[in-house]
């Protein structure tokens, strides 16, 4: 009620107030007069009025209303100046909606959300492990990085540069949860430490040099010589399925690696072989197992080794066109065969097995049996032909 209707709520009761002898007066003569019927509805209608008014005077408000609450004008009397006395009745306000909570997920927290994340993450490529948990750790914020990264090298979701700080907010939620979610692929130009890990892979199996870090040409033609080898479209995109190849036991290796492998695993067989043959008797002819020419020994001792090579003579084995050619005499290393002129000059006649930088096992028709000896005598230096290397 605003100043002007409480004065005039006052004037009211002052009235009220100086009347009241008067009326008393006259309400006694009345109620001797009246019949006890009347008496009775004087009474109940008297408690209405006074219930009503002590009910209005409860509600009036001490101040304005806060909060957005409405405003009911009730009117109450007439004062003596002729205006008409109000009392306001202020309605409750009309709560505020709630909020809607923020979605966005980060390190640190933990709650069933994060699970959903990590299912979904694992599900498009971006994040390897056992099972998914409640905890937002940094394996997930890796993963979520990686798919950062990734939307930054693919046009058509939104053309801006996303910030790859490895929280899930309200966007990046919406896109992960999309049907046109990106998966995990590695394109030229990206850098991260998944790359540098692939590039160990590609070391290993022999299709790379070195790793950097960073998927450029050298990386990228890497990838497209191991697909093609291991019967993946070779478009030089590391995604998913050439990923999982690289770190599976099905990986082929690259043909160098393959025979660098065989190298030094055979050649340390062959040697082992042709050393426990040493004694056994020279005849012409002859590829073991207890007698041997020279060519023979050689041939026995491959064969043994894994060569699925055919039977040769020395000539026949120096122009093997797959094996390293050895110009050298002092270039020579462990496995290589050696090869020399007849006494004539006139072609190869003679083939070792070079165990070291100066000594060969062979088959010497000279001695009869199976020797170790050194080849760099001046004699075999003058009729050393040339070297293979036979893996």
């Amino acid at each position: 009620m605003n100043k002007q209707g409480r004065s005039k709520l006052n004037t009211f009761f002052r009235y009220l107030a100086l009347d009241f002898r008067r009326l008393t007066r006259r309400v006694k003569k009345a109620w001797r007069k009246a019949k006890v019927g009347t008496k009775r509805a004087i009474i109940a209608g008297t408690a209405c009025v006074l219930l009503g008014i002590f009910a209005l005077i409860i509600f009036v408000p001490s101040s304005k209303p806060t909060g957005g609450g409405s405003e009911v004008i009730v009117p109450f009397g007439t004062g003596n100046e002729g205006g008409t006395v109000q009392i306001v009745i202020t309605a409750s306000p009309t709560p505020e909606p709630t909020p809607t909570p923020d979605p966005t997920l980060k390190k640190g927290m933990e709650n069933e959300e994060v699970r959903k994340l990590q299912e979904r993450l694992m599900e498009l490529g971006f994040l390897d492990i056992d099972e998914p948990t409640l905890y937002f750790g940094p394996q997930t914020e890796a993963a979520l990085k990686l798919l950062q990264r990734q939307l930054n090298f693919t046009e058509g979701y939104n053309g801006e540069e996303v910030v790859e700080d490895g929280i899930a907010g309200p966007k990046t939620l919406a896109l992960i949860y999309s049907d046109i979610a990106p998966k995990y692929v590695i394109k030229e130009g990206m850098e991260g430490t998944d790359i540098r890990a692939m590039q160990e892979q590609l070391v290993d199996l022999g299709y790379l040099d070195k790793t950097t870090s960073y998927y450029g040409t050298e990386t990228v033609e890497a990838i497209k010589v191991f697909q093609k080898r291991n019967n993946l479209s070779s478009d030089g995109l590391a995604g998913g399925e050439t990923v999982d190849l690289l770190y599976s036991d099905d990986a082929k290796a690259s043909e160098s690696k393959i025979k660098e492998e065989r190298t030094k695993a055979n050649i340390e067989k062959m040697i082992k072989v042709a050393e426990s043959k040493l004694g056994c008797r020279y005849i012409l002819g002859n590829r073991g197992p207890n007698s041997f020419d020279c060519s023979g020994l050689v041939y026995y001792c491959l064969n043994q080794a894994g060569s699925n090579r055919r039977r040769l003579n020395a000539a026949g084995y120096s122009r093997i066109s797959e094996w390293d050619k050895i110009s050298s005499i002092n270039s020579l290393k462990r496995g290589d065969l050696i090869f020399f002129y007849d006494k004539n000059f006139t072609k190869v006649g003679h083939v070792g097995i070079v165990i070291s930088g100066t000594y060969m096992i062979d088959a010497s028709s000279n001695k009869g049996k199976v020797v170790k000896r050194s080849y760099k005598t001046s004699y075999w230096r003058s009729h050393f032909v040339c070297g293979r290397r036979p893996w």
